[in-house]
């Protein structure tokens, strides 16, 4: 397999586009892997790519107009994460064409809101939090990451040969978004008295004080939108998302755990190391640290691995404190899912790398053996939502960013 991909522009628009500063200086300078970490790389992309166009294929909604957009498993809406996955590893899924039409359609539903939604359902109804859309929604607020995953989404669309028609009010829709996060000693901030979401994929933890998911997802989607409406929006807002961005990155020690040699996922509750996180804080942070998160990953290796697929957190009692009622054991407190391999890979090729081609190899023979599931309990079964399609998206830029040696981080 090639490791050109199917559009070459979308080399430029992952990982170049709305960098900036330190994050740029990491870009392509990564050291070759090993001939079996590359070829085993290269071997499950092309494996997990076959299914995710069959996938893709299969799992359509009509947005109307002929417009018809991916949904994973049981999921009928678009959210703007797991929509774009797939989109960021193979762009032909999409024409510009297409992109532009959708960027339409969502603007009708998101860009005269006070908040940026969790998702938009097919008839263009936004549904504002993570939850059932007509029962209690996880949360009493926006969460916190969304301008950055809707940000990122535009910003791909229009790399990707969109035209954004409504910019402006896209700028003025993201800029309300980014507004409502709370922000204190330059990370995110969730209240601790009043608990609400913070990361999407992390919804039903109550992870309260500084909150680590949300802090990174913010520290890429301030940068792309200083890029991207710079010129459309005022430079007083440039200026303003760019010291954020900073802020983030030179407060993440305020979330490291010294005696762990890794990132907790909050500051007060659920104080806990974040398995994927780590993936990403492992790029904005020195070699001894990023060796250190590394080295927690291989330690801890028996507890957050199964089947290739990797838990939120090592403790196989869940969550210290939950938005919602989980089972122990199961889903996000304490399942194992594909999506989170992603964030792990990289960072095993450059120290384990035989721990991440045997990760890679278990993933691929799982995946169609378990009909592509959210989440593997403790128990080794399958959550309910099958063909998820994000399970297998995000695994793939994982991959990807080994294969053209680039910072997994530069691609949120």
């Amino acid at each position: 397999m090639s490791t050109e991909f199917s559009r070459r522009d979308v080399i430029k628009l992952g990982v170049v586009a709305a960098v900036g500063g330190t994050a740029a200086k990491l870009m392509g300078d990564e050291p070759a892997f090993p001939d079996n970490v590359r070829l085993a790389c290269e071997s499950a992309f092309a494996a997990l790519d076959r299914h995710l166009t069959d996938l893709v294929g299969k799992m359509r909604l009509d947005y109307g107009s002929g417009l018809r957009v991916w949904a994973s498993g049981n999921y009928s809406a678009l959210w703007p994460d797991d929509f774009l996955y797939p989109l960021i590893v193979h762009p032909s899924f999409m024409k510009p064409e297409e992109l532009t039409r959708l960027a339409a359609l969502l603007a009708d539903s998101i860009v005269d809101m006070d908040a940026l939604p969790d998702r938009v359902e097919a008839s263009g109804l936004p549904v504002m939090n993570p939850g059932a859309a007509t029962g209690n929604p996880h949360g009493h607020r926006m969460p916190l990451h969304l301008p950055a995953a809707w940000t990122r989404l535009l910003d791909y669309f229009e790399a990707l040969g969109a035209t954004l028609e409504r910019k402006g009010e896209w700028a003025a829709a993201i800029r309300r978004g980014f507004d409502l996060v709370p922000f204190s000693c330059g990370l995110t901030y969730v209240n601790p008295q009043r608990p609400s979401v913070g990361y999407g994929f992390h919804d039903m933890a109550a992870i309260t004080g500084f909150e680590l998911m949300s802090s990174l997802a913010l520290y890429r989607g301030l940068q792309r939108a200083a890029s991207l409406f710079d010129g459309v929006i005022g430079a007083k807002v440039v200026r303003r998302w760019n010291g954020l961005a900073d802020k983030i990155k030179a407060n993440l020690h305020r979330l490291y755990d010294d005696e762990q040699g890794a990132f907790r996922a909050g500051s007060v509750d659920c104080r806990q190391v974040n398995v994927w996180g780590n993936g990403l804080a492992y790029w904005l942070v020195d070699k001894q640290k990023q060796k250190r998160i590394a080295d927690w990953y291989f330690q801890h290796r028996d507890q957050i691995f199964k089947c290739g697929y990797t838990r939120q957190i090592a403790e196989p009692n869940g969550w210290q404190r939950q938005l919602v009622e989980c089972p122990v054991g199961a889903y996000i407190n304490g399942g194992f899912w594909s999506t989170g391999t992603g964030y792990v890979l990289p960072v095993l090729a450059r120290h384990y790398p035989e721990l991440a081609v045997d990760l890679i190899r278990q993933l691929v023979e799982n995946l169609p053996a378990h009909n592509f599931t959210e989440a593997l309990s403790a128990d080794g079964k399958g959550h309910s939502n099958l063909t998820f399609i994000t399970g297998v998206a995000m695994p793939m830029i994982g991959l990807r960013s080994i294969l053209e040696r680039r910072p997994l981080i530069a691609y949120f």
